[in-house]
């Protein structure tokens, strides 16, 4: 298991004056898993409802996609900030992230409310407001083949409960009963109680994939828990046909330097796939499901090309463009076939994102003199953001921005996708360009 604990910004949780403020905790689970049996048909919503999109503020979703990209650009820069490091893998999910920042956001006032919209690249509050459940609704989805299931908890401690203008404002804009009260301070045995209870609500929302999302230790002091959950597990469209996966194929680093043997997965069919000049990299798109509104888009970059540079660049890159130049070259080469070699890998990552969101801008939010969340209630401060992440990718599927042209390859023969030393991915809904998960492979084996 991969356990990175990013730096923690410690004079935020100090006290200041004569009283010590209360601590808002937030914990981000995401869990991406390999599909098994097929979804069970009966849970199958209409497809009309499925495929047409809920009309949204178009800012709402280029928000949360700008996001995504400086939020991985960032994880990315504290992860790899050791050079000597090369084999460092990543997987996050911005979209929860971004989804529970909108939920914080609601709660802010001030100076600590415009740091947090400046991160989520959201002018207004009102648009978050407005908007949220409608988002929330057109993520999840449940069909053959897919699953996507995003969720909000908001646990507060029943011995201080938050303002009750907050709560009612949640339950019209955000969802219902997103609200549990429960006893964080009444003793152990209470504070133990809704330690098991939080982590079975858990476990349930993402499927018994993760069974241990917070520790006892979250709930000290804590007078509000919110918890962002998604889960996604979806079958390829075209599987990997294990017949054809060669167990023990050699993995480079970026300098060349066989890092691992590899299972390497072998498929050979249509998909949309181009070179980026800008970007310095290949990308190759692999749909889930019969609808093929869901895929994974497997980043290459150049060989030469460390992978940190093409992460950086794809901040500054047009989500948009890329997702048009596939389309386009899907449309080019309808008939033409891309071979594909990617690595069976599964990623389990525990991330502390406090430094990270603060490099970002959100500073005054972890300060204790100077964080305003007097919406929910008195003296209270953000005092921990840890995020939670599982992925598996293997043959059946995934268990878990200037202007630039796209250079099509030459399809004569067919071309060669080949996944062998350090790659990034994007699992992406392409009905509105939304980013749900990112991660990069730099040791496939390492889990």
């Amino acid at each position: 298991m991969i356990k990175t604990e990013m730096a923690a910004v410690s004079a935020f949780t100090s006290v200041n004056g004569m009283f010590a403020r209360s601590a808002v905790i937030f914990a981000l689970i995401a869990i991406v898993a390999g599909q098994g049996p097929s979804v069970d048909g009966s849970t199958i919503n209409n497809a009309d409802q499925q495929q047409t999109p809920i009309r949204i503020n178009e800012s709402f979703y280029k928000g949360s996609q700008n996001f995504a990209l400086n939020f991985f650009k960032q994880v990315s820069l504290t992860v790899d900030s050791d050079r000597n490091v090369t084999t460092t893998n990543i997987f996050v999910s911005p979209l929860s992230v971004w989804n529970l920042l909108a939920l914080l956001s609601e709660g802010a006032e001030g100076e600590t409310l415009k740091e947090i919209l400046q991160v989520m690249n959201v002018e207004d509050q009102n648009v978050i407001k407005h908007h949220f459940k409608s988002f929330q609704e057109t993520i999840n989805v449940n069909a053959k083949g897919v699953e996507i299931s995003s969720a909000q908890f908001m646990f507060t401690d029943k011995n201080h409960p938050v303002k009750h203008d907050f709560e009612h404002i949640v339950d019209t804009y955000y969802g219902e009963k997103l609200f549990e009260a429960l006893d964080f301070s009444s003793s152990n045995a209470s504070l133990r109680e809704s330690y098991n209870h939080i982590n079975k609500v858990v476990s349930d929302a993402t499927k018994g994939q993760i069974k241990r999302a917070i520790h006892p230790t979250n709930l000290e002091q804590a007078r509000l828990l919110l918890l962002s959950v998604l889960f996604f597990q979806g079958e390829w469209t075209f599987p990997f046909n294990r017949s054809l996966t060669n167990d023990s194929v050699p993995f480079y680093d970026e300098n060349e330097r066989v890092v691992t043997t590899v299972p390497m997965m072998f498929q050979k069919a249509i998909l949309p796939f181009a070179a980026f000049r800008e970007l310095e990299a290949q990308i190759v798109e692999l749909p889930y499901g019969g609808d093929r509104f869901l895929s994974m888009l497997v980043i290459l970059p150049r060989r030469g090309v460390p992978l940190h540079e093409v992460v950086q660049r794809l901040a500054n890159f047009n989500m948009e463009m890329i997702f048009r130049e596939l389309r386009q070259a899907a449309e080019e080469y309808e008939d033409d076939e891309v071979e594909v070699f990617l690595p069976r890998f599964q990623i389990s990552s525990d991330y502390v994102l406090k430094s990270v969101l603060f490099n970002m801008g959100m500073k005054k939010a972890f300060h204790t003199g100077l964080a305003e969340f007097n919406k929910i209630a008195s003296d209270i401060v953000v005092n921990d953001i840890f995020q939670k992440n599982k992925i598996v990718v293997n043959e059946e599927g995934t268990t878990a921005s200037s202007v630039s042209g796209a250079v099509f390859v030459n399809k004569a023969t067919p071309p060669r996708f080949i996944a062998n030393r350090p790659f990034a991915f994007l699992i992406v809904d392409k009905r509105n360009d939304l980013i749900l998960f990112m991660g990069q492979v730099k040791d496939p084996m390492r889990l």
